[in-house]
């Protein structure tokens, strides 16, 4: 009889096995297009706050499992290449239209100081920028997410203004 339950316990691990290998090779797609759909959804609004900022640079949209600083804009090593303006994923799924906008438009900030004043750099002058297109009170609620996600916490009087 134990051999019998052995046999029975390896069969079943087998078939918990194919059925979880058939799930990812199901879910993986999903998330692919799931991706896919959000990084064009974030371009369009890039490409729009870019009209309204006046910004000419390029800026390309990439959506990761995990990025270092949760949001972030990179500048292009060579002239002919975009900005990147990389989000992860989980804090993606978290974040309200309104707060998605903020987020970008604040990392668009970025992008306005390097291609206008490259050595003057500060959260806050990039939040002053955002808030030609956003409200304040959405960039608060975007930077009390982030601390939720757990990026490091800053008074919001020093990256926001009184």
């Amino acid at each position: 009889m134990p051999e019998r339950r052995g046999v029975l316990h390896s069969r079943s691990g087998v078939l918990l096995s194919l059925g979880a290998s058939l799930l990812l090779i199901l879910i993986r797609p999903l998330a692919a297009a799931e991706s896919t759909a959000d990084v064009e959804r974030i371009q369009a609004l890039v490409d729009r706050l870019r009209g309204e900022l006046g910004l000419a640079a390029p800026v390309a949209v990439v959506v990761q499992p995990h990025v270092a600083l949760i949001v972030s804009v990179e500048a292009p090593t060579s002239g002919e290449q975009p900005f990147v303006l990389a989000l992860e994923q989980r804090f993606l799924a978290r974040l309200s239209a309104e707060e998605l906008d903020a987020a970008v438009a604040h990392e668009l900030g970025h992008v306005w100081l390097f291609t206008h004043h490259p050595y003057l750099q500060t959260e806050r002058m990039a939040n002053q920028i955002a808030m030609w297109d956003v409200s304040r009170e959405s960039l608060v609620s975007v930077y009390q997410r982030m601390w939720e996600h757990g990026g490091t916490r800053n008074e919001l009087e020093t990256v926001l203004g009184p």
